[in-house]
């Protein structure tokens, strides 16, 4: 008896999706519902990405010298994430060398390293800033450019 209500109602359903009516209904539903999975694949996505990004703050003096921070990318050299790959903008011609520090979110300090960068008004490029292989950058890490 079982079977044979599943066999009906298997029935039922087939031949209501053999008309053109029950076609459109089915096609239509299955658009709505990759719509609806594509809006939260994209949400999702979006979310991870914010979550993930890597801040760097830069001190006052260097925001007044024309220096702005792109893109930034958590790298590795040694089997650990110790180097942050920076692309930095320069509104401004600097020629200075720039000192990186890291943080744990208490405020211990991780690692320190310096980098010589010499830009032109207008100009971008990417630097990396590599810290002592024993240094393991995580994304809630304090990062301060000075």
């Amino acid at each position: 008896m079982k079977n044979l209500s599943l066999t009906l109602f298997i029935s039922a359903l087939l031949f209501s999706c053999a008309t053109d009516s029950g076609n459109e209904k089915l096609a239509d539903a299955s658009e709505k519902a990759g719509k609806s999975a594509a809006t939260a694949v994209k949400s999702l996505k979006k979310g991870i990405e914010k979550v993930s990004q890597i801040k760097i703050d830069l001190n006052s003096d260097l925001v007044s010298k024309g220096l702005e921070v792109g893109k930034v990318k958590l790298d590795s050299k040694g089997g650990r994430h110790n180097v942050l790959n920076v692309y930095l903008v320069f509104n401004k011609n600097i020629n200075k060398s720039l000192l990186m520090k890291i943080k744990t979110a208490d405020g211990v300090e991780l690692g320190r390293t310096k980098v010589a960068v010499k830009g032109t008004a207008g100009d971008a490029q990417y630097l990396d800033f590599i810290f002592d292989k024993r240094t393991n950058i995580d994304r809630d890490n304090i990062i301060t450019l000075e």
